[in-house]
């Protein structure tokens, strides 16, 4: 495993031994949201800084994202809608094109950031 492709901070990261492809585990119970994973995660394959990149929400609704896939443990706020989604089972994914890369999201919480 190339160590410099594994998103940093991660308990789980890693790649296919290539540098065309970084793969992180978001931590559903950690601090920082889907939407910084996903933009760490591509900073770090293209090698620039997270601001440097457009906005993630100017290719996908990042609090959609989140709520797509936010885990069954989460007790929603109230008056905050129930959300469905899974912890374990990575069956459900949504993939979308952001900063000249193809970023994959499982439900299990892996981000995959390919260069094209």
């Amino acid at each position: 495993m190339d160590e410099t492709r594994v998103l940093q901070g991660n308990d789980v990261g890693w790649n296919t031994g290539t540098s065309e492809e970084v793969v992180a585990r978001h931590d559903w119970d950690g601090q920082d949201t889907l939407a910084v994973t996903v933009v760490s995660a591509t900073a770090q394959l293209i090698d620039k800084d997270v601001s440097e990149l457009p906005p993630l929400s100017e290719t996908i609704d990042p609090d959609a994202l989140s709520r797509l896939f936010a885990p069954l443990s989460r007790e929603p706020a109230s008056g905050e809608p129930i959300v469905r989604g899974s912890k374990g089972s990575a069956r459900g994914r949504v993939r979308f094109r952001y900063a000249a890369c193809d970023v994959t999201v499982w439900a299990d919480g892996t981000v995959m950031v390919t260069s094209t």
